[in-house]
């Protein structure tokens, strides 16, 4: 075990001998790329997502590729889509592909290795020693959520793969710069990633009061070119979404952060929806239990994606916050990031736990733990350093490989959970939705709760009962409004809706008549068990 900081010690490795690693970590992913989809066939009997949100990816890319206009119902703007990135990415791979299904695919195919990649020359720059890349690698493409996410139709790959290689060229001084352009980016693939303008001033602001003198100056000197960068990014993003439908966030932002506010649990309320329904103890909550309960929930999913890991966490951040190599700043944002992002994100939307979604909002957090734990290696000795773990006595090949052993059955469980929820989506959400373009006609109106499969599928204008494509409805519920008086006004043919989420409404056999539905045996991924068509007749609206 070292004593000292962290310093890569050995030359540079052959070209050849990196390519090995590369190829060996490329190999591996392929692998479980093939069990994945070899899953999918045999379960589900055909291609498709775990998640019903990667379709409105698929919208919103579909009709820009075709409209060259970033829209969900054809013809109308929306700043409905919280990763404007995603479907411009998506859009470019489908011009070279043609097929929907595979320009998914291979974009998020090639960002989930290229992340191992990057984990893999992370490490190997920060450490200088090859067994801890190959293993970080090799890691990173075991580890929740790289394969599934990779295959998921959402933005998490894209959004890993930014985030790393900010880290990576941010411990180096020359391409600060060019990290900070990486890390803003990210707000456009996740807007609440907007914290790591503040997070990277408190790392230079840190950095600065380690300075023996004119720290003031010297953090000045540093963060005015990041925030430059910052400040054009955000103002293109908020220009973005007032060009899109007069607002300067997502509509998402009104629909889960406000008018919904999480999950339907009095009190169970982020910061914004507690300040707009009043009351100091919705607030205190939103401020410090329900950011610790997702702390807690970040603390056990990590645990269970690979415990080593998990448990060796405080030695390392401990030796990334006293590091004074060159990379120190690399490593400090990470711990940084680390620990920030999971309370900030509470703050907002603390419904959305750890595993929420396959880890769509905390897919970084894995990757940023093997490279704080790896490249603490040199210091701490082991990976973990508790005395009843007994792992500073094993040798470290020992180690790594137990480490790869750990995230294997997580690996395993998440990837049939997801199998199976492909099955779900095409059993349900796809078919209906194809039931929907097989009994309208083309322009007709569909209200439902569940968007993205219905939309794209049967290419009809949809009115999202949930209000994330839908800004005029958020500003119903807002004033007060129900869902009922909103379809009176806008009366769509059919409304397609989960009855466990809209019980009274959907009782209402007089406004309502049930004419199809489908109902799943074994669902674990839809937002009820049975989703059900319904032919609106309103009659009379109640006299108030």
């Amino acid at each position: 075990m070292d004593s000292g900081v962290l310093r890569p010690a050995q030359p540079a490795e052959p070209r050849s001998v990196v390519c090995r690693d590369l190829l060996a970590i490329t190999g591996c992913f392929l692998v479980l790329t093939l069990a994945y989809w070899l899953g999918v066939r045999l379960v589900a009997g055909q291609v498709g997502f775990p998640l019903d949100d990667a379709y409105i990816h698929l919208q919103f890319a579909r009709n820009l590729f075709e409209d060259g206009q970033m829209a969900f119902n054809r013809g109308v703007p929306s700043s409905g889509c919280t990763a404007p990135l995603y479907p411009v990415l998506l859009a470019g791979v489908y011009a070279l592909v043609r097929d929907w299904y595979l320009a998914s695919a291979v974009l998020g195919g090639l960002c989930g290795v290229a992340t191992a990649w990057v984990v893999y020359a992370l490490l190997h720059a920060w450490t200088g020693r090859r067994n801890l890349a190959r293993a970080g690698g090799l890691l990173a493409v075991l580890i929740n959520p790289t394969v599934l996410g990779a295959y998921s139709g959402m933005e998490t790959p894209v959004y890993t793969l930014l985030l790393l290689v900010g880290l990576w060229w941010y411990a180096a001084p020359r391409r600060r710069v060019w990290a900070t352009v990486a890390l803003a980016l990210c707000v456009w693939v996740r807007p609440e990633f907007v914290i790591l303008l503040p997070l990277v001033a408190l790392e230079r602001a840190v950095a600065a009061y380690r300075a023996p003198r004119r720290r003031l100056v010297r953090f000045a000197a540093d963060f005015w070119p990041h925030a430059c960068i910052w400040a054009l990014v955000l103002a293109a993003y908020c220009a973005y979404h007032w060009h899109q439908d007069r607002h300067l966030l997502p509509t998402t932002f009104g629909a889960k952060a406000v008018a919904l506010g999480g999950l339907p649990i009095a009190y169970f309320n982020g910061l914004p929806a507690a300040i707009a329904r009043g009351g100091v103890v919705r607030v205190l909550l939103a401020l410090t239990v329900w950011p610790l309960l997702l702390l807690l929930s970040v603390g056990i999913g990590l645990a269970l994606n690979c415990a080593p890991l998990a448990f060796g966490l405080r030695e390392a951040a401990l030796a990334a916050w006293r590091d004074t190599s060159p990379s120190a700043a690399g490593r400090r944002l990470a711990l940084i990031v680390f620990l920030a992002y999971p309370p900030a994100r509470a703050l907002v939307d603390p419904g959305t736990l750890f595993w929420y979604q396959f880890q769509r909002y905390y897919a970084h957090l894995s990757f940023v733990l093997i490279v704080l734990v790896l490249a603490a290696v040199p210091v701490t000795g082991a990976l973990v350093c508790r005395p009843f773990w007994n792992w500073t006595g094993v040798p470290l090949p020992v180690q790594l490989r137990r480490a790869l052993a750990w995230a294997c059955p997580a690996l395993v469980i998440r990837l049939a959970f997801a199998v199976v929820a492909v099955s779900n989506i095409n059993t349900m959400q796809v078919h209906l939705g194809e039931w929907v373009r097989d009994h309208t006609a083309p322009g007709e109106l569909v209200a439902t709760n569940d968007i993205g499969a219905i939309a794209f599928i049967s290419r009809r204008p949809v009115l999202d009962t949930v209000g994330l494509v839908e800004p005029q409805l958020v500003s119903h519920y807002l004033h007060g409004g129900n869902l009922l008086d909103y379809l009176r006004q806008r009366n769509p043919a059919y409304v397609i809706l989960f009855p466990n989420w809209y019980t009274e409404l959907t009782q209402r056999t007089d406004v309502l008549e049930r004419v199809s539905s489908v109902a799943l045996k074994w669902n674990v991924i839809c937002g009820g068990p049975e989703l059900v068509v319904y032919r609106p007749r309103w009659g009379t609206p109640p006299k108030p």
